[in-house]
């Protein structure tokens, strides 16, 4: 627990006291509170600082902290919660305090809004502006419905999540112009974007300068070419960048020996940090993005990266996708104590051998066979499979029994002249009554075969079920193609029951993709886990339709990871001969 916590907890505490109409002289007694541990240094276990006030009993001698705040300060930094903040969320609903983020609400009438228009978010002050219900409360009217409206919008637009597959590439960039600085020893991403979320509202940077090194130039080169400077102090600072529009980054430069503790505590989740805190006090132990510390004396653990960190706690490493709070903490616990089965060993870029799911200028690809061939080489890989695509795709050229055989030729003497191992395969559509675009005794030709949906995605949840449990009971399909057909904020999944047919490819072997078309990243990292609990297979894939995409792999990796997939359920995590041996 860090003063700043503390003192966004009593301000969380003004503002509830706010909407409950308390008296303004007790509101300011927690609004003063908090600008009082504002002042103290950020860093709890510093000389004079928090932990030091909690352990001797001397937090009222900083000025404007009273007994009754000094009292619920150390419940809250020795247990990590605190009733009386408990008590007062009892009676509103928890989107209560983002009603006065809203420019045109303040604690009276977002009260109101909550007790006669049941609104409990964001979204239902939302919906309640656009059905004109506001303007017909006593004291609001037309114009400040308008008004709320307008702060919604302005609200929503520096708010607004952005999917990953634009996130990750900017904060790589910024991240690559800070490393290339002569005084950084280390830099890495943090928040949820290290977590390969799906969206991420912000940016996180964390930079551990050299011994002597200056601070400025790292501050300037992060602020250099920003759209808006939020805020600059000393060791942090906050932009908004061009693009994507409007996104926040916000830069945290630390000491040594601070940096995997910041880098711990900025990657985050929000409720693996909980539950993580909770464990720690049971150790004796208080965490923050300064160090590892006793409660006893202060002192500090020396942690030099995160294995060290999850060590200090008695804990096996857990890697950042998988910081989520879906058990992974007690996983970690018996894992460090030798029980149980412990952590999935979660797929690593080295254990991928081939590359599954490669288009080509067969089909609508922007490269040859060989062209595909010698990229994944030159990315490590032993082997690839083709799988163009047949007519109901819609591409033109498209792959049928003839070209097949065709093409067959051009990959033998790809493979001759590549010295890489190419199987020959097919990513054939599945029909609206569930056949495939190719006959059984095409199909039982190939190599690979890819089942995938590309038109038809409106039919309803039984229709579509039985047609995709049709396909998939097909012996010859191997592998089932970006499942949901989702593409990340412009279309919604496929409706279907997933349970059903992930269980079926469980049963039938075939390997369910995880897409790594960053505009997909299908299937998700929540049926990623379903399909671990059930037992389907998985298959790592690039959708590649240009070699530049063979690096789609990182994409599918960090997706899979964040779905628990271990390396044993992934079909392309062997070599060749192996891989075709799971389907005899």
């Amino acid at each position: 627990m860090t003063p700043k916590e503390v003192a966004q907890t009593l301000r969380e505490i003004a503002q509830l006291l706010l909407l409950k109409g308390e008296n303004t002289f007790r509101v300011r007694a927690y609004e003063t509170g908090a600008e009082a541990f504002e002042a103290l240094s950020p860093d709890p276990m510093a000389p004079g600082g928090l932990l030091e006030r909690v352990r001797t009993g001397t937090l009222t001698d900083i000025s404007g902290v009273g007994k009754g705040i000094a009292e619920k300060v150390e419940e809250l930094v020795k247990t990590g919660t605190l009733k009386y903040l408990d008590e007062l969320w009892t009676d509103l609903p928890r989107g209560a305090l983002d009603l006065v983020r809203v420019q045109g609400v303040g604690p009276k009438k977002a009260l109101r809004l909550i007790r006669e228009l049941d609104v409990g978010n964001l979204e239902d002050l939302e919906r309640v502006v656009r059905e004109g219900k506001i303007r017909e409360l006593k004291g609001f009217g037309e114009k400040s419905e308008k008004q709320i409206g307008e702060g919604i919008a302005r609200l929503k637009s520096t708010s607004v999540r952005r999917p990953l597959w634009q996130t990750r590439p900017a904060a790589q960039k910024l991240l690559a112009k800070i490393l290339a600085l002569p005084g950084v020893h280390a830099g890495a991403v943090a928040g949820s974007v290290r977590r390969f979320a799906e969206t991420n509202g912000d940016l996180d940077l964390i930079v551990e300068l050299k011994e002597g090194a200056q601070v400025e130039p790292v501050m300037d080169a992060f602020c250099e070419g920003a759209k808006e400077l939020i805020g600059r102090g000393g060791t942090k600072a906050s932009i908004r960048i061009a693009e994507p529009e409007n996104l926040q980054a916000d830069l945290r430069v630390v000491s040594a020996g601070q940096f995997a503790t910041a880098l711990h505590h900025f990657t985050g989740s929000k409720q693996h940090h909980v539950k993580l805190r909770a464990h720690a006090r049971q150790l004796g132990l208080t965490l923050s993005e300064y160090a590892v510390a006793r409660l006893e004396d202060g002192s500090r653990l020396s942690i030099a990266d995160e294995t060290e960190f999850y060590a200090a706690l008695q804990m096996a490493y857990i890697a950042p996708e998988l910081r989520e709070d879906h058990g992974e903490i007690e996983l970690s616990l018996a894992q460090a104590r030798g029980e149980g089965p412990g952590l999935p060993q979660v797929i690593e870029r080295k254990d991928v051998r081939g590359l599954l799911h490669v288009h080509t200028k067969w089909s609508d690809g922007a490269h040859t066979i060989e062209d595909m061939a010698r990229a994944a080489k030159a990315a490590g890989l032993s082997w690839l499979a083709i799988t163009d695509h047949t007519v109901a795709a819609g591409t033109n050229p498209h792959m049928t029994a003839e070209r097949l055989g065709e093409q067959a030729k051009e990959i033998a003497a790809v493979q001759q002249a590549v010295g890489i191992r190419v199987l020959r395969g097919v990513e054939v559509d599945i029909l609206k009554d569930g056949s495939l675009d190719l006959p059984d005794e095409v199909l039982k030709t190939l190599d690979v075969v890819i089942a995938s949906l590309h038109t038809r995605h409106g039919l309803d949840e039984a229709a579509q079920t039985e047609r995709l449990a049709k396909a998939l009971s097909n012996p010859h399909v191997k592998i089932w193609g970006h499942p949901t057909g989702r593409l990340l904020g412009s279309r919604e999944p496929t409706s279907m029951r997933m349970e059903e047919l992930l269980a079926l490819c469980a049963k039938t072997g075939v390997a369910v993709e995880c897409n790594g078309t960053p505009e997909r990243l299908d299937l998700s990292a929540e049926w990623l886990r379903h399909a671990r609990t059930v037992g389907a297979r998985v298959s790592i894939s690039v959708d590649a339709h240009a070699k530049e995409q063979v690096e789609n792999l990182d994409w599918a990796i960090g997706t899979a990871r964040r779905g628990w997939t271990d390396r044993e359920r992934v079909v392309n995590a062997r070599e060749a001969d192996e891989f075709l041996k799971l389907w005899q």
